[in-house]
Formats: C-alpha cells, structure tokens, sequence
C-alpha cells in the first residue's frame, strides 16, 4: 500500500512538474510577441513589413495576388486587403487587375515600398546580428532544434485532439 502511494505521489509531481516546465516555455515564448519590433520599421507596421516582403519576395516580377498573399500569411482575405488598403495609402503597394483573368489582381511594391523593405530587412538583419553575437552559435541551434522539434509535437497533438474532440461531438449528436 505505502508503494502504491509513493507510485502515484511520484506521478503527480512529475505531471505537475512539466505542467509547470510546459508553462515555463510558452511564458518564455509570448515574452518575444512583447518585443516591438516595429519600433525599428519606418512608418509601418510589423503586418506590414511581412506583407512588403512577402510581395518583394515573390518571383521575378515582384507580383503576388491578394489570395495567394492571405495564404501565405496565414490570415484571411478581408484582413490582408485592409493591410493592403494601409500600404496603397501610404504610397507602398499598388494593385493591378490581369488584364489576362480579370478576375486576378496582382499587387506589387512601388519604388518607394521596395526602398522601405530593404530599409528594413537591413535594420533587422544588423539587430538580428547584433542579438546573435551576443549568444553561443551552438547553443542557438539546439534551441532552434528543440523549438522545431515542440512544434511538430504540438502540431500533432492538437489535430489529434481536434479529431477527438469531432467524435465526441458526433457521438453526443447522435444520442
């Protein structure tokens, strides 16, 4: 009986205890959405940044649609034409209909957004160098592993919880 109870006890500080690391490293992790980056942009937003590069980096005549531009961000379509409305007003992006699909229109950088993204992928590339030289190379790369390694993890146990949680719904549906 006194071994059963130090079996359980065991097991419950060891569910506590990654209970807390697992707190531990998501803490760690939202700290960096604290980070204001855009406090490094020039009249932009951090969307608006990623929208900029996203479009800069799209193929050799710098064209991207919006569809394929709020799939690629991860947001949905209403969202990413009000990113883009903020960047035509401000001179940044302009959007062309195909003259091809008229269904399809295109957005580009204008010379004044494409001299702003490089503004700022400089500023972010001499910041992410200075923070890097400030960390061992080889300690960074078993951080980047292990973070990629949680992901992947976490990945799939939400989509297994996701499918677990559909099946009980259909099962409580049809009772």
């Amino acid at each position: 009986m006194q071994i059963h109870n130090n079996v359980n006890k065991y097991k419950e500080m060891k569910e506590y205890k990654m209970g807390t690391t697992y707190e531990e490293l998501f803490r760690a992790m939202s700290q960096f959405r604290k980070l204001k980056f855009s406090d490094m942009f020039p009249n932009i937003s951090r969307a608006e940044f990623f929208t900029m590069s996203m479009i800069m980096d799209k193929g050799e005549n710098g064209k991207i649609t919006i569809s394929e531009l709020a799939t690629k961000a991860h947001v949905l379509p209403p969202a990413m034409s009000r990113t883009l409305r903020g960047l035509e007003n401000k001179g940044y992006v302009e959007r062309n209909v195909n003259k091809q699909d008229r269904r399809n229109t295109y957005v580009e950088l204008t010379e004044q957004g494409k001299k702003i993204t490089l503004q700022t992928r400089t500023s972010m590339c001499e910041f992410g160098r200075a923070v890097m030289e400030q960390v061992d190379e080889e300690e960074m790369k078993r951080l980047i592993s292990y973070l990629n390694h949680i992901y992947v993890i976490a990945e799939k146990e939400i989509k297994a919880r996701k499918i677990e949680d559909r099946k009980e719904q259909k099962d409580e549906e049809h009772i």
